[in-house]
């Protein structure tokens, strides 16, 4: 499946090490469809069902059907035919916004 930022997706994150989020789970898209198309791999957060106060945790807009929090701080690249699955929903632009703008510190580009 080719996703585009913003789409909520069922992805499987195994296998992993650590303590990495592992499992089929939705996950948020952040790359645009025109890169996970050129690459075959779309840039993700996995999303849990356990709240806690990390700070990169990201709590999923009301009124959406999944609910749990973006796991900012775990970021990957995941390849789009073996672990993408299918289309949840879509979060709204200005949460994207949000997910994007508290990556930008754990990259070093504030």
């Amino acid at each position: 499946m080719i996703a585009d930022a913003g789409d909520l997706v069922w992805c499987d994150f195994t296998p992993t090490l650590g303590t990495e989020q592992s499992g089929r789970r939705p996950a948020l898209i952040l790359s645009p469809r025109a890169y996970n198309i050129a690459s075959g791999r779309s840039i993700a957060c996995p999303v849990s069902s356990t709240t806690g106060d990390w700070a990169w945790n990201l709590s999923l807009p009301e009124g959406l059907g999944t609910k749990g929090v973006v796991l900012v701080d775990q970021v990957r690249a995941v390849h789009n035919e073996t672990r993408l699955f299918r289309l949840i929903e879509r979060v709204p632009d200005v949460f994207l916004a949000e997910v994007r703008a508290r990556l930008a510190p754990l990259l070093g580009m504030n």
